[in-house]
């Protein structure tokens, strides 16, 4: 920590200014204290970005994001406060007691190789939890990674977006930090996925194994270069390392590992993780700082904090990007399943020394159907079973349901990142598979056909697709920046909600043909897909607002003020329980949009992208270590159920008889109305990267895992 200067304000909203921790791109970073006596590391924005109005409206989405993400096994500061709308906007994050990664090896040299591995399994956890709310960091690199006595802090995740797009950028600017950007952010700038941070990921462990830069140093244009030609050395990585490190740093982004590939590389579980996680457990005989436990002060080392001095944000010009790419064409990986067999334990990954980049990439098969435990896709279609996976390069988007069940019960159909929509048997048999040409999201499958629409590697969607049974396209309708990830059934229509900014939007419905049945304004964009009821449907938006539509005609039926950027409500009874930001996080709302209640709960928690589920007359929401189910009455906690899996990702509650099912990591729920257990199983295949929700039908459960779909029978 730093003095303050004479020009640094001594207080910031209702917190006291204690001192100055870093500068960058973005802005100046202080320490700071809430009456409380909690502390809280206070970032505020720069002037120029503050005038900015493309900036401030990206920044107030990022951060209402940023918040959703946190708590216990994610290794990521959460996102106490912030005033997105201050002269200067700010945010405060919770104070991590400890040097950031960069400093860390600048002081002391490369980590242990336990060290590591368990940076790379706590590191694999925390991308897990920020693409599993539909965020992608952007900057993951050394001093945006704070060593805490119980493990590492992701920080600034998702929060580098808000410099997208804005005057002070332009084309030919990547936003990152030169030697930690992914080949793709160099080509693509914005359209980039999670597997951009996967390659940000093997440039920060190479260098905390190693204490080298692998892209080398000197100026942005010759790194970037490097980036782009592969021109990375490693030779500092110890053997046991580099099979990990070269598969993330592959150039193709659907070869590299998945974070939870990653954290199975490392051998650690959720539990081994948590336990080798002590103080000192980043180098080798260190000792807790003087103040650590007692709640003292905290001083970190004057390195300055990090890249061109900067803890925050890098802005490179880019002049490399029409180079051609380099390189011949990338063998085929062995067997995915062979390679989690030989890196089984802590010491699998210098047993697996031999594998070289392919280290946990996907099968042989992938772009290829395949069905394992299965039965020959010949001959007469078999009973429904169960044990067999559908794999494909894994399902599409971030959320909404894993399969969509056909009208009559007979198939499946799934949404491939592969760019394909597959139909299924329930025998786990390929019926059909169309090419839709994008990442295909979560389908809708109704009496008149399929609908599905394609990933645009964010939050939303580039086009509506809608399918015959038999596999056949309909019709396309491009659509501009689509807030949903999932299109919604309103009798016979299809109803996807749009908003090329946040600041503008609505929702539209399409008929069978393609046609555009209406389309409705709702001011401010919806933050995510409308829920229909009783022939309304409901629309949160970034406006801070409810909006109720009649489903026939798309006429505006009322307005509610609710929170801050309101999530998707969810009638249970004759109350709409909806989720949002601001102090207050948990509402009720009348069917008219009377407000009924409104209180704030820290362990379930708010933000937009909190949903609900009705069962048994109770609200249900999962958190990354529960279910909870609210009386909607007001609001109050009726019961809650802990989830014991492995993980951080969780889906939301799918409601089966008498039964909800949600997934936590791979492993499955049965919860009954009174919150008690009642089935329990882990799926095959790996933890899916998103968040889909399972599908319950006939005895079958079918969820989702990182290569496909997975069916589980109910029954034993």
């Amino acid at each position: 920590m730093q003095e303050l200067r004479e020009t640094d304000p001594r207080t910031i909203g209702p917190y006291q200014v204690m001192g100055r921790l870093g500068s960058g791109g973005m802005g100046e970073v202080y320490l700071a204290e809430a009456r409380g006596g909690l502390r809280l590391a206070l970032k505020v924005v720069r002037a120029e970005h503050a005038e900015d109005r493309t900036f401030r409206a990206r920044f107030r989405h990022e951060v209402r994001a940023a918040q959703t993400v946190g708590g216990a096994g994610t290794y990521t500061a959460r996102v106490v406060d912030a005033d997105t709308g201050a002269l200067r906007p700010w945010m405060a994050t919770e104070y991590v007691a400890g040097p950031n990664l960069r400093d860390a090896v600048l002081d002391g040299g490369p980590l242990p190789a336990g060290a590591v591995r368990l940076l790379a399994a706590a590191l694999g956890e925390a991308l897990a939890a920020i693409h599993g709310k539909g965020l992608v960091h952007r900057d993951l690199k050394p001093s945006n990674i704070l060593l805490a006595p119980d493990g590492p802090r992701v920080i600034d995740f998702g929060i580098v977006r808000a410099l997208e797009g804005t005057a002070l950028t332009r084309t030919g600017v990547v936003v990152g930090s030169v030697g930690y950007v992914s080949p793709e952010q160099i080509r693509n700038g914005a359209q980039v996925g999670p597997a951009s941070d996967v390659f940000s990921l093997g440039a920060v462990l190479a260098y905390a194994a190693g204490a080298k830069e692998p892209f080398g140093e000197g100026q942005d244009s010759v790194v970037l270069l490097r980036i782009l030609t592969g021109d990375v050395d490693l030779s500092a990585v110890p053997e046991e390392h580099l099979p990990l490190v070269e598969s993330c740093l592959r150039d193709d982004p659907g070869t590299r590992p998945t974070p939870a590939d990653v954290v199975a590389a490392t051998g650690h579980t959720a539990r081994s993780l948590r336990e080798g996680l002590r103080s000192g457990w980043y180098a080798e005989g260190a000792q807790e700082a003087p103040g650590w436990a007692d709640g003292g002060e905290r001083w970190v080392a004057e390195h300055g904090s990090g890249e061109r001095e900067s803890r925050v944000e890098y802005v490179a010009p880019v002049t490399v990007t029409d180079l051609p790419e380099a390189g011949e064409p990338a063998p085929r990986p062995p067997s995915r399943r062979r390679l989690l067999a030989a890196l089984g334990g802590g010491a699998g990954v210098a047993a697996a020394g031999g594998l070289g980049g392919w280290l946990l990439l996907r099968d042989s098969s992938a772009g290829r159907d395949r069905v394992t435990a299965g039965p020959s896709s010949s001959g007469t279609p078999a009973a429904p079973r169960a044990g067999w996976q559908y794999k494909v390069q894994g399902l599409g988007g971030k959320r909404g349901p894993c399969a969509a069940l056909s009208p009559d019960g007979k198939r499946l159909y799934v949404g491939g990142a592969d760019g394909s929509l597959h139909a299924v048997g329930l025998n786990g048999v390929k019926v059909w598979r169309t090419p839709l040409g994008g990442q295909v999201m979560s389908p809708l499958a109704t009496v008149d056909g399929v609908y599905c629409l394609l990933f645009d590697g964010q939050e939303g969607a580039t086009k509506l697709c809608a399918l015959s049974h038999a596999g056949k396209v309909r019709w396309t309708r491009p659509l501009a920046a689509a807030t949903s990830q999932f299109p919604v059934a309103s009798g016979r229509l299809v109803l996807v909600s749009y908003g090329r900014t946040s600041d503008a939007g609505g929702v539209r419905a399409f008929a069978p043909d393609g046609s555009v049945r209406w389309s409705t304004s709702t001011g401010a964009a919806p933050t995510s897909e409308p829920m229909v009821a009783d022939g309304v449907v409901y629309a949160g938006t970034f406006g801070d607002e409810v909006r109720a539509l009649d489903a026939a005609s798309g006429k505006r039926r009322w307005t509610a003020r609710v929170g801050l950027d309101t999530g998707r409500p969810t009638l249970v009874g004759n109350v709409l329980v909806v989720g949002s930001g601001g102090e207050k996080t948990l509402h009720g709302l009348s069917p008219t949009g009377t407000s009924l209640w409104d209180r704030a709960d820290d362990e379930v928690g708010g933000g937009r992208y909190l949903t609900w589920t009705a069962f048994g007359g109770r609200a249900l929401t999962a958190t990354g270590y529960q279910l909870v189910a609210l009386d909607p009455a007001d609001g109050s906690v009726a019961w809650t159920f802990l989830l014991t899996g492995e993980g951080s990702q969780y889906s939301d509650p799918v409601v089966a008889g008498g039964t909800v099912y949600l997934s936590q990591g791979s492993t499955l729920y049965g919860v009954n109305r009174r919150g008690e257990r009642t089935w329990q199983r882990r799926a095959e295949g790996g933890a899916s990267i998103g968040t889909q929700s399972p599908v319950v039908h006939d005895d079958r459960i079918y969820a989702a895992t990182a290569d496909g779909i997975t069916a589980l029978a109910l029954k034993t």
